[in-house]
């Protein structure tokens, strides 16, 4: 049986965090869950929990062992200041040329001041007593103006970045509040220097066919959270969204665009003609399998099975497009409740065709 800590699904850890959660098992349609294991994987750490089947597994590990990791010789070496709450899972790229710097294995963190740090991962003494470089992406929201005691300073970067090695680019989200408005803006950063990319950054903005406006819905900032970590999969860079602190209305959103132009490519809205169904997954990115769908975990919500997929686990094409989904035959009672899904992500257990998710029951 696996377990693991139980966490709410807006990310921080519950009162109950002391007790396991035992996860359920969930076949959905056919897939093969393989743990790639190429160089860069194995010595860098890319995206939140360092697969695209988030197992968490680090199969190249050749340097902890018990006799360093122990007791006598195992501790805190130093420690970095940061401009705000750190929400997002630091991230680690070795090698990295870095602008009048030369080479540094570098950790990358970001706020949710909106500052995205990159460190000398190895020493902070001399010159690497500072960030090797820092950018600041735009005012947060203050926490005051969503009223989100689960974000109690400010609302910035929340959802972890990921970085493509091949032309060394770190895509992130920012919530920002321009002129008392609030937006979401995608920034693609260079790691060398931690500028901008050509035609970055964009305003994210969204609709679909639904009701919640007339004959569509809308992706609506102010009622959003980006929480789930980025996931780039080929071209495709996927984001998804939640909401804050069940404020109707909100939904589960899935964008996807290409990594290359930040065009948007597709949108998916798992309550376009209901309401919530919200993507938390404790800040988890999406699960892949070796066809390159995507699986998330909808937290409490409307569902008919047909338009709306609230309380799911969802199996989504590249493009988008559903194409299978479980949804637990006690829906209705785990909505009245809140005993919803989305506690945990779905993981793809390797070697096999299973997906793992965990609920709040």
């Amino acid at each position: 049986m696996i377990r693991f800590p139980l966490q709410s699904r807006r990310g921080k850890t519950s009162t109950t965090s002391s007790k396991i959660v035992f996860l359920f098992l969930i076949l959905i349609a056919s897939l093969t869950m393989t743990v790639e294991k190429s160089q860069s994987q194995i010595t860098n750490v890319l995206t939140r929990h360092n697969d695209l089947q988030r197992t968490g597994q680090y199969l190249g590990e050749t340097s902890l062992k018990t006799s360093n990791v122990n007791q006598f010789k195992f501790g805190k070496l130093y420690t970095r200041p940061l401009d705000g709450e750190l929400y997002t899972q630091p991230l680690y790229m070795a090698g990295v040329a870095i602008a009048n710097k030369g080479a540094h294995n570098v950790v990358f963190l970001a706020t949710a001041h909106n500052t995205v740090y990159a460190f000398d991962a190895d020493s902070n003494a001399g010159a690497n007593a500072t960030p090797l470089w820092s950018s600041s992406l735009g005012p947060p929201v203050p926490s005051a103006v969503i009223n989100t005691p689960n974000l109690p300073i400010e609302v910035g970067i929340i959802g972890t970045p990921v970085i493509d090695d091949k032309t060394g680019t770190l895509y992130v989200v920012s919530k920002n509040y321009f002129n008392k408005v609030q937006s979401f803006q995608l920034h693609a950063l260079d790691i060398a220097t931690g500028l901008e990319r050509a035609r970055s950054p964009i305003t994210i903005t969204a609709s679909v066919p639904g009701n919640a406006d007339g004959a569509v819905t809308r992706f609506r900032p102010e009622k959003e959270n980006q929480r789930v970590a980025l996931t780039l999969v080929g071209d495709n860079l996927y984001i998804g969204f939640a909401g804050h602190e069940d404020y109707s209305p909100y939904h589960g959103w899935v964008l996807a665009y290409d990594k290359n132009s930040l065009a948007q490519t597709a949108v998916h809205c798992n309550t376009a003609y209901g309401n919530a169904g919200g993507i938390w997954m404790s800040g988890d990115g999406f699960a892949v399998d070796a066809k390159n769908n995507l699986y998330y975990v909808g937290g409490n919500g409307d569902y008919d099975g047909v338009r709306n997929f609230g309380e799911s686990v969802v199996k989504l094409t590249p493009d988008l497009k559903i194409a299978d989904w479980f949804t637990p035959f006690d829906f209705n009672f785990l909505n009245s409740i809140d005993y919803d899904l989305s506690s945990s992500s779905a993981i793809g257990l390797p070697g096999t065709n299973l997906i793992a998710a965990g609920a709040k029951n």
